[in-house]
């Protein structure tokens, strides 16, 4: 069983999951003490996610390798309702009707009660009915939407759909019915979804796992594509602020714990005829940030500039020295704005601020010239300046690109982000390339990983 925890911990890692040596061995430990006769399916997912696993979104990550390892089982394998011991819901049928398709069989019972399931929109029934159904490998195809299209056919889908669409022609059911009716099958497929992806893991290989794990990881999730993920990758971008936020810096001051101060320590014992009854301890101090942050609001990035603001209303709750701005087509300082609401309310009136956005095209040139020409005698050594947006200047004649020397120079240093890939940089009215050379530095920053590195590894 040890080595299907290394399997478990390779895979994970491989999908950008961190999990440390500590973990492992907290996980081989913990089934040490298990009795080897009651470790099911069920209590070994309950061990692995309280020792393995501390994310929130990580569980369904250890729902589907235990899965993978150990067979699907109903505990562990998305009972979402409890509901799959359903009266009338006989497990391994070949499908629905005769042939499963839906005839006058006894197959044609639970074709009925879909129907009337889907019409009511009682998605317990649905999913506990679905369940009960065996699906083999056939129904995949290297084609998503051909495994869709086999998945339907098998449980019932069609010819549920069909005959809704027959009774709504017949004005048998009413407008309200039919859409409801509409929604319940949105739901089902989804559902369906969720089988082929199932099945996928069962017959790919652990590579395959990985990579799928991946592009769910909420750390690798495109700011500009995020919108199945928002509420987990927003926590996690609000963590890494609150993180910047207690960052330690080089400066030190006495602690509880850290390094010995040999100079400190002396002068303690001369006070008690230079005998060393206490250490002194140095550790460094939480460092406090001065930041001034540039965010494009435009329509191309503004799921990224979300995300931003998030990461910039969490700093400036807890520091008064970061000042932020907002630009399309023109600067607006929101310093105060963000300090006087809560985050939902700030996030959800900041389309309604104005004084930055008159034509409602970008133009970094003006907002460049405009920040250099107010705002330059406040920077000091001590500032970071953080430019955030795509770089695209609409071919506006004027780009700024000559301010921005001036800025670095002024400023401690000056970084851009930005959420385009690299090799768009210089395509079509992004004037990326044209921009770097008066920045300390240009970063991709298109997912929280990479989000994370700039802030540990450069900020």
């Amino acid at each position: 069983m040890e080595y299907l925890i290394f399997d478990i911990a390779r895979i994970l890692r491989q999908a950008g999951v961190n999990v440390s040596t500590r973990e492992i061995a907290d996980s081989i430990q913990a089934l040490q003490l298990v009795n080897g006769k009651q470790l099911d399916k069920y209590r070994l997912y309950q061990l692995l996610n309280a020792t393995m696993v501390k994310t929130e979104w990580g569980a369904g990550y250890l729902q589907r390798l235990v899965e993978l390892f150990l067979e699907p089982d109903p505990e562990i394998v998305a009972d979402r309702t409890g509901v799959l011991s359903l009266p009338g819901c006989p497990a391994g049928e070949a499908g629905y009707g005769e042939g499963g398709s839906g005839g006058t069989g006894g197959g044609g019972a639970l074709l009925q009660q879909l129907t009337e399931a889907v019409l009511h929109q009682e998605m317990d029934v649905i999913y506990a009915i679905v369940k009960s159904h065996t699906y083999g490998l056939e129904y995949i195809s290297d084609k998503r939407e051909e495994a869709l299209q086999a998945l339907r056919q098998g449980s019932g889908w069609f010819q549920v759909a069909g005959r809704i669409e027959a009774a709504y022609r017949e004005g048998g059911i009413a407008d309200s019915e039919y859409q409801c009716a509409q929604n319940s099958l949105t739901a089902w497929t989804n559902l369906l979804m969720d089988e082929i992806e199932r099945l996928q893991v069962k017959m790919m290989s652990r590579d395959y796992l990985s990579r799928l794990l991946k592009q769910q990881n909420p750390f690798y999730v495109s700011f500009l594509g995020a919108d199945d993920q928002l509420a987990v990758m927003s926590r996690e971008v609000a963590k890494l602020a609150q993180r910047l936020a207690v960052k330690r810096g080089r400066r030190r001051q006495v602690a509880n714990r850290g390094r010995i101060s040999i100079n400190r320590s002396i002068k303690a014992a001369m006070k008690t005829g230079g005998i060393a009854f206490t250490l002194v301890r140095m550790n460094r101090k939480p460092s406090k940030p001065d930041l001034c942050l540039l965010c494009d609001m435009s329509n191309s990035v503004r799921r990224f500039s979300y995300f931003m603001l998030l990461f910039v209303y969490t700093l400036q709750k807890k520091f008064s020295n970061i000042r932020s701005f907002l630009f399309i087509d023109t600067l607006l300082e929101v310093t105060d704005y963000f300090k006087e609401q809560d985050a939902d309310s700030a996030l959800a009136a900041i389309g309604r601020l104005k004084g930055f956005n008159r034509t409602g095209f970008s133009h970094y040139g003006n907002v460049f010239h405009q920040f250099a020409g107010q705002y330059l005698p406040v920077l000091s050594k001590s500032t970071t300046v953080l430019i955030l947006g795509d770089a695209k200047n609409n071919w506006n004649a004027v780009d700024g690109s000559e301010t921005l020397p001036a800025i670095r120079d002024q400023a401690n240093a000056l970084y851009w982000l930005n959420p385009l890939d690299r090799e768009l940089w210089g395509r079509s009215d992004c004037i990326m390339e044209k921009y770097r050379p008066g920045c300390t530095g240009v970063y991709q920053c298109a997912n929280i990983e990479q989000l994370e590195r700039f802030i540990t590894g450069i900020l």
